[in-house]
């Protein structure tokens, strides 16, 4: 079914290119602006606005559309 999202593994360099995404958004944002914390386990919580702000992302939407492509041509 087209338009179903799928859990889907990233290579390293797949993920590389969604942080360096992200690391340019947040060079965009004031340095005092509260955009996540570490919770008590150690893992990355972002800021429910921040978080949105990657999500729609245009590099980062534009990374994902690139691999769904390639995807569906390998697919064929």
């Amino acid at each position: 079914m087209a338009g179903l999202a799928r859990e889907r593994r990233l290579g390293a360099r797949e993920l590389e290119e969604i942080f360096t995404a992200f690391a340019e958004l947040m060079r965009e944002l004031p340095p005092d602006v509260d955009a996540g914390w570490l919770d008590a386990q150690g893992e990355l919580r972002l800021a429910p606005d921040i978080a949105r702000k990657l999500r729609t992302a245009r590099r980062v939407r534009q990374l994902l559309q690139e691999w769904r492509q390639r995807e569906r041509e390998s697919e064929c």
